[in-house]
Parts: structure tokens; C-alpha cells; sequence
């Protein structure tokens, strides 16, 4: 194994913050969308789901999508970010079995859950990074 360079080496603890910016902007721009517009968000997403016979439509829509709009306040500061992370696998694995595999959906579509999904994988084992609250910025 080559070594590896120490400018590197001292960058690594930042590595972690682009992955957190980049899944937070994602997160907020669809959950943007689906928890904070009333009329269109929650109850449009709810009778989709109510298609896919998804059990309590409305409750799952809501926890769903302020899962999604907390989790991204939540990766972009660094705070809270392991816990944070628990509701968001669970969101993500639900979306991708429940959402995507189960209607037969192209791997293009539900790429983006999986990238979510192991990207908050990733960040519930590994922690924040710098700069973040949960580190001490």
C-alpha cells in the first residue's frame, strides 16, 4: 500500500462536509417541496402513496417528508448528524423498496435514493466531519 500524502492526510476530517452539503441541498430540495407546500406537498405525495397501498398514507407522507426537511438542517450544520441519520436510513430504505422496487421503477430513478441512502449510511458511522457543530466546528 503506497502512503499516503500528508496534505491529504490532513484534509480528511473535511471530506465529509461536501457529502453533507451536497445530500442536505437534495433533501431540502425535495423535501422543500413536499413538506413546506401546502396544498400540492403532503397531500399529493399522501394519495401517491395511498396508489402503492401504503399503509396510514398521510402519517407516512408527513413523517416522511419533515424527515427529509429536518434531516437537511440537521447534515448541513453537523448537528445531531449520527441521530439524525437513524430516521433517515429508514426513510431511505422505505423509499427505495417500497417506492421504487415494489412498482418496478428504473435503476435511473431510484438512483437517488440509493445515493441518499448510503450517504446517510455513511455519515450515521462516520460522523460529521469538520466543520460542524457535532465536532466543535
Amino acid at each position: 500500500m503506497l502512503p499516503k500524502p500528508d496534505h491529504l492526510q490532513r484534509l480528511k476530517d473535511y471530506a465529509p462536509f461536501l457529502l453533507r452539503v451536497v445530500c442536505a441541498w437534495k433533501l431540502y430540495d425535495a423535501a422543500g417541496h413536499t413538506a413546506l407546500h401546502p396544498a400540492e406537498g403532503i397531500p399529493g405525495y399522501a394519495d401517491w402513496l395511498s396508489t402503492l397501498h401504503f399503509p396510514f398514507p398521510v402519517v407516512a407522507a408527513t413523517l416522511s417528508a419533515y424527515t427529509e426537511f429536518l434531516g437537511a438542517i440537521s447534515l448541513l450544520l453537523g448537528w445531531k448528524t449520527r441521530w439524525f441519520c437513524i430516521p433517515l436510513v429508514i426513510n431511505f430504505i422505505l423509499a427505495v423498496i417500497a417506492g421504487h422496487w415494489a412498482i418496478g421503477d428504473s435503476f435511473t430513478n431510484t438512483f437517488p435514493a440509493l445515493i441518499l441512502l448510503a450517504t446517510s449510511l455513511f455519515l450515521g458511522i462516520h460522523g460529521p466531519g469538520k466543520p460542524s457543530i457535532d465536532e466543535g466546528i
